[in-house]
């Protein structure tokens, strides 16, 4: 299949991917929606891009105490399908810059998702990537304007043409 010129370049911004289940950057089905459009632009070759976040600690496995009382643990991920592409981009957040790393999902057939990552070794600011709507209201904006203005940084860094931006909920519209 060759690829159609005429389409517009679309970079797609959601708070979450669902592209596989080694990669739990996801709730749900806002995700699972996101990530089937990703596959589906690879499948036809549309001109399109993922931008999202790199949610470090998404998932919990719950155990019961010896209070008989139900607790959540919070896992280490591993994220082998994940590249680094060497680019960072500061964004300014309460009053303070963050860097956010720029990485690179594109191995589970896939059109390219770039994901910002700010928890990283030396990084104070990893909690803004931590848990996907995690948190309170000052948390969630703190995301939502790494996902938004950092993204859209990302790409020109990444210098990717983008003729369409497509904000998912609004989530990203800073």
């Amino acid at each position: 299949m060759t690829f159609c010129q005429e389409l517009p370049k679309v970079a797609y911004f959601c708070m979450e991917f669902g592209l596989h289940e080694d990669l739990p950057i996801y709730a749900g089905g806002l995700g699972i929606l996101a990530g089937d459009y990703l596959k589906a632009a690879h499948d036809i070759n549309a001109p399109v891009v993922g931008v999202g976040i790199l949610w470090a600690n998404d998932y919990t496995q719950q155990y019961i105490g010896k209070d008989g009382r139900p607790y959540d643990t919070y896992p280490h991920f591993d994220f082998p399908s994940v590249k680094d592409t060497g680019i960072s981009v500061s964004v300014r957040v309460r009053g303070e810059d963050v860097e956010c790393k720029v990485k690179m999902v594109d191995t589970y057939g896939n059109a390219p998702l770039y994901l910002l990552d700010t928890n990283y070794p030396g990084s104070k600011h990893g909690w803004m990537t931590s848990k996907l709507y995690g948190g309170g209201a000052q948390d969630r904006i703190a995301s939502e304007i790494i996902l938004g203005i950092g993204g859209v940084r990302a790409l020109r860094a990444l210098k990717v043409e983008v003729d369409v931006y497509h904000f998912n909920e609004g989530h990203a519209v800073f």
